[in-house]
């Protein structure tokens, strides 16, 4: 709302002079008399008339000036409260995860770090690695918390939060898991079994891929389960083996039984940020969280 001109006519009333009201609004003297005259006829009344004394505000004018003051007043003060309601929010932290990990955060990470910053708004997204990383590149998300198999953007940083080990998972009371134990994995053995791989197109699902192109293996069959919680469940009635992070299969307990590769395969996950806003204390406490987390099941 443009409130200038009822500057203007105050100014006018005020100083019961045209050229000095102009020189006070910092506006020239023919320009004020436009604005006076163009809102003279909008209104369809006069709002000064001229005596010895100077520019006087008209019966109407009065009225019309009495107005345009409180208009200025609830204008100045809407505004004051504006700034204030802006100083005093608090931006909302966005953090963008791994879906994986989304009860985790919510139900562990996410209150402890209101312990620090308890009048932080939460912005959660959870998305696939490939997303997470390009919504941090764009400045589109504070921080991410998402496994790392691969080399991030140059403007993106990040501290590792974990390492975890990939393993194969057998049923319990597998006939090969001793010898797979004593010995190493042989695929070979593997030829009739089921593999059960994750559905999502997250990066445990291409982690589960490229071990079996690495190991040039090709399962005759496999079966699809759509959560991490729900594999194990098929590993453990022995619908199937997998291949999980050591940080999930401690999920199962002592339900199934777990081969490591040899040499080892390892899978990070990581906080990562953008460069330019760098490694704040809100980024640092939720790596340590996490950290602290993980470090419980190495």
């Amino acid at each position: 709302m443009d409130t200038k001109i009822y500057e203007y006519l105050i100014a006018v009333s005020e100083q019961k002079n045209i050229s000095r009201a102009a020189a006070q609004c910092f506006i020239s003297q023919p320009a004020l008399t436009q604005h006076i005259k163009n809102m003279e006829r909008k209104l369809g009344f006069s709002l000064f008339k001229r005596s010895s004394s100077g520019w006087i505000p008209s019966r109407q004018g009065e009225i019309f000036l009495t107005a345009a003051k409180r208009m200025l007043q609830v204008e100045k003060e809407t505004l004051e409260k504006i700034r204030i309601c802006k100083a005093n929010t608090t931006p909302a932290y966005r953090v963008i995860l791994d879906i994986h990990l989304r009860n985790l955060f919510i139900d562990t990470i996410w209150p402890k770090f209101l312990e620090q910053y308890p009048e932080t708004r939460l912005s959660l997204i959870c998305s696939d690695t490939d997303t997470n990383i390009q919504y941090l590149s764009r400045q589109m998300a504070d921080i991410g918390v998402f496994p790392v198999c691969q080399n991030l953007p140059s403007q993106l940083g990040c501290v590792f939060l974990d390492q975890s080990e990939y393993r194969l998972v057998l049923p319990p009371n597998h006939p090969l898991a001793d010898q797979f134990r004593r010995n190493g994995i042989d695929f070979s053995a593997l030829m009739e079994e089921t593999f059960i791989l994750h559905q999502n197109f997250s990066l445990y699902s291409t982690m589960q891929q490229q071990l079996l192109e690495q190991s040039r293996f090709h399962p005759k069959k496999i079966l699809y389960g759509y959560s991490m919680q729900s594999i194990l469940r098929m590993v453990r009635s022995g619908a199937g083996i997998t291949f999980l992070p050591d940080v999930i299969i401690h999920l199962a307990g002592q339900d199934c039984v777990s081969c490591a590769f040899d040499p080892p395969i390892f899978f990070r996950h990581a906080a990562v940020y953008h460069k330019e806003q760098g490694l704040t204390p809100m980024h640092t406490l939720m790596a340590d969280l996490f950290i602290q987390h993980y470090r419980q099941f190495h």
